[in-house]
């Protein structure tokens, strides 16, 4: 669980040494396997949230809150790419709660 407060749209941090936290620029609240599936980079560490996505910037893969993975070209081409593992969130008495299995 993390305070919701500390989920501030348009950031990235960690939910604890595994899980990485993110606040689209819209209040949409992703939690989710920190490594990337490209090439396990961290993205409480090496993530940025660019609009309604997670980005990772070792090699620009971008995530939504709902896990789905792609990647845009130099040209605007936007190709599928792995998913991310997201787990579900609410928000409970100001706090960001998220069902992780054991």
């Amino acid at each position: 669980m993390a305070a919701e407060s500390a989920v501030v749209p348009g950031t990235v941090s960690s939910f604890g040494p595994e899980l990485v936290v993110w606040c689209t620029v819209d209040g949409r609240v992703g939690v989710a396997d920190a490594r990337c599936p490209h090439q396990l980079s961290h993205l409480a560490e090496q993530g940025r949230v660019d609009g309604g996505e997670l980005v990772c910037t070792a090699h620009g893969w971008r995530f939504t809150v709902d896990g789905v993975g792609s990647k845009r070209n130099e040209f605007g081409r936007v190709d599928p790419k792995a998913d991310l593992v997201v787990y579900p969130t609410r928000c409970v008495d100001g706090v960001v709660e998220a069902d992780v299995p054991r």
